[in-house]
């Protein structure tokens, strides 16, 4: 999603793009397997194909190594979960040691986010590197959104992932001891195949089960609909390198309840409102019950943040010709 948007972004900067992605007939495989072809992929046949372009963009976290000692890629970081994960994990010491490849050349850095590049700065990630800030954009959900008159039903809409980061079961218990299961039924998006920590709460409370609907997999216009019908949107997270579904609730006009954390306070405002713990989430519930509806969608502002962002990279990578 992120690529797909990124890649309309800078066609509209003018910058002719090819974007590589996995053939949709090795998708069947098993992850494991997939792991293993992307490695291979960005490790070895980037570096080939980047021959053909004057920049090669890395959007998943890592780089190829080859690529980063005798080209100038630019590596996308989104968050920094697997920097201090020490464990034998593969997949995060894959990361931390082309990251670590990257940085000591000096090569360029996009973060996701000003609060990714304020932490990568502070704890001095990328000391050599130019940093840029390519923001989650929102191009392809705009287009998918269809023109209908919003109307607001009685659901709460809970955007939540099954990673630990999401900490379902503890949204779930907010639900249940905040009194919000007493005033509004709850619509989980973002968990289809995965409600296992669902089902465990409702066989502990039996009764609050009907009030409960995991959502299946949905396209974007099926995802917009379920923004603008329901009541307000509840976005709740221990850590995250953005708040995707806030940006998607406000360009459907949403009132937004959200956890306090440093990537979500970015985008606060009228709409948004922040807690941490129960007292706070009560609080934050009922004013947002409390606040206009609105119905308003609101252009966010990563947008503006990003076609600045590519102007800049375009510059100083000498670019320019492309537009």
């Amino acid at each position: 999603m992120y690529v797909q948007n990124l890649r309309v972004g800078l066609e509209r900067q003018g910058v002719r793009c090819h974007e590589v992605r996995c053939p949709a007939m090795l998708r069947w495989l098993p992850q494991r397997y997939l792991n293993l072809l992307f490695v291979a992929c960005e490790q070895l046949i980037m570096p080939v194909l980047g021959l053909a372009h004057d920049r090669t963009i890395y959007p998943h976290n890592s780089v190829s190594v080859l690529h980063a000692v005798f080209g100038k890629p630019a590596m996308v970081v989104h968050d920094f979960s697997r920097n201090w994960r020490r464990g034998t994990k593969l997949s995060a010491r894959y990361i931390r040691a082309t990251q670590c490849v990257h940085a000591r050349l000096g090569r360029d850095v996009i973060y996701i986010s000003p609060t990714a590049e304020r932490f990568a700065r502070r704890a001095r990630l990328f000391p050599r590197s130019r940093a840029f800030i390519f923001p989650n954009t929102f191009f392809r959900f705009v287009g998918a959104l269809r023109p209908q008159p919003i109307t607001r039903g009685e659901n709460v809409l809970l955007c939540t992932g099954w990673g630990k980061n999401k900490d379902l079961p503890g949204a779930l218990e907010l639900y249940r001891s905040s009194g919000l299961c007493e005033r509004r039924s709850l619509l989980i998006l973002g968990i289809p195949g995965h409600q296992e920590a669902v089902d465990a709460f409702c066989a502990r409370y039996p009764l609050l089960a009907p009030r409960i609907t995991v959502l299946p997999k949905l396209e974007d216009a099926e995802v917009g609909d379920a923004y603008q019908s329901a009541a307000w949107v509840w976005v709740h997270s221990r850590a995250e390198g953005y708040g995707r579904s806030i940006a998607e609730a406000k360009l459907c006009g949403c009132r937004i309840v959200a956890s306090d954390i440093a990537p979500f306070r970015e985008q606060r405002d009228s709409t948004v409102f922040l807690y941490s713990g129960l007292d706070r989430f009560l609080k934050a519930w009922s004013l947002c019950e409390a606040a206009e509806p609105g119905n308003v969608p609101r252009e966010p502002a990563e947008h503006a943040l990003l076609q600045q962002e590519i102007t800049r990279f375009l510059h100083a990578n000498r670019l320019w010709r492309f537009r």
